[in-house]
């Protein structure tokens, strides 16, 4: 169960610099993600802190994942970030294909894609040995 702790420090950690960033820089994280100036707003940047502090969350709940003892449960806290990944991973893939007028960046594509990698290895990996 060794590696799926340690693997669980990945979702902390992701949810720990996204999140801080997007509750401490919310403008600056929308400037990242390539928002045009002028749909930047207060509506936004709350919006974005909001889902920080969802990350936040995830983060912490991710940590608390890495506490379990019993194998069976490790493989059902491993699935869950599985999940999370792919849909994360599906949303920065179909964003590009499903919003119109939205330019495309390059960055959320990449980032769909690794966070795709990552829930295929979190699912490869639920089992522990």
């Amino acid at each position: 169960m060794t590696l799926q702790k340690n693997l669980l420090l990945i979702p902390v950690v992701v949810a720990g610099v996204w999140g801080l960033f997007g509750l401490f820089a919310p403008e600056a994280l929308m400037k990242l993600l390539k928002t045009p100036s002028e749909s930047i707003n207060p509506a936004l940047m709350s919006t974005q802190m909001v889902l920080a502090i969802s990350q936040i969350s995830l983060g912490i709940i991710a940590f608390w994942m890495r506490s379990l003892k019993d194998k069976k449960a490790m493989s059902g806290a491993m699935s869950v970030v599985a999940v999370v990944f792919l849909l994360f991973g599906l949303n920065g893939i179909l964003v590009d294909l499903i919003v119109k007028d939205l330019p495309r960046n390059m960055f959320i594509f990449i980032q769909g894609i690794v966070f795709i990698l990552l829930a295929v290895l979190f699912f490869l990996k639920r089992n522990p040995k």
